[in-house]
């Protein structure tokens, strides 16, 4: 390598102090007696020529110096040089540091000098073969691989003319080819000496045992095997380890074994650092380089980003991937070792480092990096305010947020948002930080979220969905007080939207409590919206309330069609809108919506709206009656809850729909222990805790506890009314208050809240919520006019889904028709039938339970011709269909495919000749009696 800026560090890099000992005689004990044995016979015959080759550090040079040594004892001559890779584009270079001895005694040569010259062929070749005859000579070389071309060539010619000669020549050096042919296969391929060639291989275990032995005392096979997988086999490595490990005076244990690997980590840095300033300063700018991008970048583009200006590529590669903590990838790149990456560039200072990582990112963005790989290397780096660099990042952020490395995602935004210039987009990658920090820091995503929505100046945009994404995560204080500060300072469609979030926080505004004096007055939500977010925070709000059915679900619908474009929905205004959908009983168009909402969002807003969008779906499913798809989202919603650093708010909600999904499948055990499960101290301050206080009270009457189901239900109840959610369809906590009281012999108080129930249920008129109310004025009623009542409240839930109420009152409506006088035995055994397909999935459920006593006690039939050829499968298809339900429905509560509901219909249209869906309907009505 010529041409280079000299390298601030020593060419040379002094051994540890552990290491100057040379290893032990027991190390390498074979080619030792080698060695010593061309030595001491060395008078008697000639010449001889010894090859030491390996990988670098193997002991090549410690058995060339104890040949040099064992010859000057014995009274040889001894001759030595050691090349450097600086020097191995210097002609004779070896050469002269051999003759050097001869030029420094002219009394004991000719008068003219035998130094190399560059007028003769082979320069001091003569002289020094007429002083090896006069006395014995070994010629010791050391970094034999770095021999000039001229020096190799001279030792070729040297040993071809002296045959007879008491002479040896000793090389070692690496088996790595420094030229063409390598500089072993060189020297080897001269006929007449007497040749030993010698490979050192790693030390074979043994080796390693008896060395790890010798210096720590007897060892363990876990220790001595870890000691052998740190070293490699490498004598110089096993050497320094176990000699700083004894230096602490541990014993050579198994539980010594992470002492050791981070002795390894220190031993192996300075190996490397060793070898490769023995290679130049030139090398040691491209390892530096290598440790910063190697895995990603070619050698010669790594070259690019040293001082380096030229260099032969092909040694310095076979140099480098003979080193100890350097390694060759598949792909044919050579890479430090992780581990050692920090120590080689601790020989930088700070600033050059941050340059070396900026050059470097730059090139691994122009070859094709991948983001992760590029974010890194700018991760170490100085900001560059390059566009490509703020992209990089943000890419390999969403990628980290897919993979749920959040950490990982929030320190590649915070170094984005120090690379981007535009204001706007800064916000925003504000905003991607905060979605982050509110699932792994949740404190400091609030705080970010507040400065993003009070900061003058914020895009509207920006400051709308911080808002939304901080309700989200659970926010909601902090959300309000931004809110209400920023609505004194926003006009126009902004501050509807933000004056529709403020209110999705609270509807009823009952939480504010003593915080409403220190919030700024905030105007309630126009009776006409003006945004959708408005219209989804409306309908929710009268919901509530248990008022204008038809104008929630207008209003709610208004909302859902809107499409914010593409920066996606906002989650607070759909939740609102689904949930007002849900208590109108418009259950496709709610599950439609939910289902979009949780395709559109994606990474960390996904991640913190799944659990209250899926809790909301399992609501949904339990309405419909669709206990095992129910209890799929709310696992997965409860999962995702505790997975987030808010769960207590969300927990009540999830815990209660459970227990309700548990009793309605007959897992009765499951929902006593589910109910009874305890919570932190902050879920009872949920919104969401009413709900777990029903579900309590449900559990309390299924085991036969009417006070406890009281106590449970009337607190239900009193939270719900401080909070003026007046309307029944969100739990009927009064209906089953009224039958607890009903039980216990409270008839006065049961018949109040029965008709406080049925008042309110009128008043809101969903179908589900009115016939619930009435089966509970069945319940709780004396016996006259049962019956009555229940046809009342089945005319009324034939409108509603077929969930819990539907299925209660149709067992109470078969139940009363086949008993009462006066009911109708046929449309009785219709309904019963009916009833056994819809809890024909949950054979252990309470309906289902009720439907077999049902069955058991009916003694008439259904007498319509072909009826009795139909199967039991058909016959529930049948009586689903004739009621007006869907065949997705059916396929739904029969936990069948949509085309084996097409095929039974097919067989039942055959076998009871009927034209199609229009004439099955017409022939249950007949059936019922209408």
């Amino acid at each position: 390598m010529t041409g280079s800026t000299p390298s601030p560090q020593p060419l040379y890099q002094a051994r540890p102090a552990t290491a100057t000992a040379e290893p032990p005689a027991g190390v390498r004990a074979r080619e030792r007696a080698t060695v010593a044995a061309v030595v001491d016979g060395l008078g008697t015959s000639g010449p001889v020529l010894v090859t030491l080759s390996g990988r670098s550090g193997f002991g090549q040079s410690a058995l060339v110096r104890l040949a040099a040594d064992r010859a000057r004892a014995a009274g040889l001559r001894v001759l030595r040089a050691r090349v450097t890779p600086a020097e191995s584009e210097l002609p004779y270079t070896a050469v002269t540091q051999l003759l050097e001895p001869l030029d420094a005694r002219p009394a004991e040569r000719p008068a003219t000098s035998q130094g190399p010259n560059r007028r003769e062929p082979f320069p001091g070749l003569a002289g020094l073969l007429r002083a090896a005859r006069e006395r014995p000579t070994v010629l010791a070389v050391e970094e034999a691989h770095w021999l000039d071309r001229e020096s190799l060539h001279w030792l070729q010619a040297l040993l071809r003319r002296s045959a007879g000669t008491p002479l040896a020549v000793v090389c070692g050096g690496n088996d790595t080819a420094a030229a063409d042919p390598g500089w072993q296969s060189a020297l080897g391929s001269v006929p007449g000496p007497l040749a030993h060639h010698l490979t050192l291989a790693p030390l074979p275990p043994e080796e390693v045992a008896a060395e790890v032995a010798r210096v720590c005392g007897p060892a363990d096979d876990a220790f001595t095997a870890e000691a052998r997988r740190i070293s490699a086999g490498h004598p110089t490595v096993l050497h320094d380890l176990v000699q700083r490990f004894a230096a602490l005076g541990h014993r050579p244990a198994a539980d010594r074994v992470p002492a050791l690997r981070a002795i390894g980590t220190e031993v192996l840095g300075d190996q490397l650092l060793y070898a490769v300033r023995g290679l130049g300063p030139e090398a040691g700018e491209v390892v530096r380089a290598l440790a910063v991008c190697g895995d990603l970048l070619d050698l010669q583009v790594v070259r690019t980003l040293t001082r380096v200006r030229s260099f032969n590529e092909n040694r310095l590669r076979a140099a480098l991937a003979r080193t100890v903590g350097i390694r060759t990838l598949p792909n044919g790149r050579l890479s430090v070792e992780p581990e050692l990456r920090v120590r080689v560039l601790e020989e930088m200072t700070a600033d050059d480092r941050t340059e070396l990582h900026i050059r470097a990112a730059e090139l691994a963005h122009r070859a094709g990096a991948d983001d992760r790989a590029v974010a890194e290397l700018l991760l170490a780096a100085r900001p560059t305010g390059s566009a490509w660099a703020t992209r990089t990042l943000r890419r390999d952020a969403e990628h980290a947020v897919r993979e749920g490395e959040h950490a990982r995602a929030a320190v590649l935004l915070a170094r984005a948002s120090e690379e981007e210039q535009d204001p706007a987009e800064h916000a925003r990658l504000g905003l991607e930080l905060a979605a982050v920090q509110l699932i792994i820091e949740p404190e400091a995503g609030d705080l970010r979220i507040e400065r993003l929505i009070r900061t003058p100046g914020t895009p509207a945009a920006v400051r709308l969905y911080a808002a939304d994404l901080g309700l989200t995560a659970g926010g909601s204080e902090t959300v309000s007080r931004s809110l209400a500060d920023a609505l004194t300072v926003t006009s126009g469609t902004e501050r509807d939207d933000l004056l529709a979030l403020f209110w999705a926080a609270d509807p009823t505004g009952q939480h504010h409590g003593d915080r409403a004096l220190s919030l700024p007055t905030v105007p309630p939500l126009p009776q006409s919206p003006a945004t959708p977010a408005q219209a989804a925070v409306r309908a929710w709000q009268l919901a509530l309330y248990g008022e204008s059915l038809h104008e929630v679900r207008s209003l709610a619908q208004v909302a859902l069609a809107h499409d914010r474009g593409p920066d996606g929905p906002l989650v607070q205004p759909v939740l609102a809108a689904c949930k007002a959908l849900c208590l109108t009983d418009r259950l496709d168009d709610a599950e439609f919506a939910l289902n979009r909402l949780l395709g559109a969002l994606g990474g960390s807003r996904r991640r913190l709206a799944a659990p209250q969008i899926l809790a909301l779906r399992g609501e949904l499913n339990v309405r419909r009656g669709r206990f095992a798809q129910a209890e799929r989202d709310l696992e997965a919603a409860e999962r995702g809850a505790r997975e987030l650093g808010r769960s207590a708010a969300l927990l009540p909600h999830l815990y209660g729909i459970r227990t309700v999904v548990d009793v309605e499948s007959g897992r009765e055990e499951s929902a006593r222990e589910r109910a009874a499960t305890p919570l932190p101290a902050a879920a009872e301050d949920s919104e969401h805790w009413p709900r777990l206080l029903f579900a309590r009270g449900v559990v309390a009457l299924r085991r036969g506890d009417p006070r406890a189901a009281r106590d449970q239900l009337q607190e239900c109840g009193r939270r719900l009314l401080s909070r003026h959610h007046l309307n029944p369809a969100l739990v009927p906590w009064r209906s089953l208050t009224a039958l607890a009281c009903h039980t216990m012999g409270e008839p006065a108080e049961a018949r109040r809240l029965t008709e406080q129930e049925l008042a309110l249920a009128r008043r809101w008129g969903a179908g589900s919520t009115v016939a619930w109310a009435k089966l509970s004025a069945v319940l709780t009623a004396g016996r006259e006019d049962r019956l009555t009542g229940i046809r009342s409240a089945m005319g009324t839930v034939r409108s509603a889904p077929t969930g819990p109420e539907y299925a209660r009152v149709l067992a109470e409506y078969a139940a009363l028709e086949m008993t009462e006088s006066g009911g109708d035995r046929r449309t009785a055994a219709v309904s019963l039938a009916e009833l056994s397909a819809l809890t024909v999935a949950h054979p252990d459920a309470p309906m289902a339970v009720r439907a077999r006593a049902l069955a058991r006690a009916a003694t008439g039939t259904v007498s319509v011709p072909g009826w009795d050829a139909l199967s039991a499968a058909e016959q529930q298809s049948a009586l689903l269909a004739g009621r007006g339900r869907s065949n997705r429905d059916i396929a739904a509560l029969l936990q069948i495919s949509s085309r084996a509901v097409e095929l039974r219909l097919a067989r039942v249209y055959r076998k009871l000749r009927l034209d199609g869906r229009r004439e099955l309907r017409e022939l249950v009505r007949a059936m019922e009696g209408h």
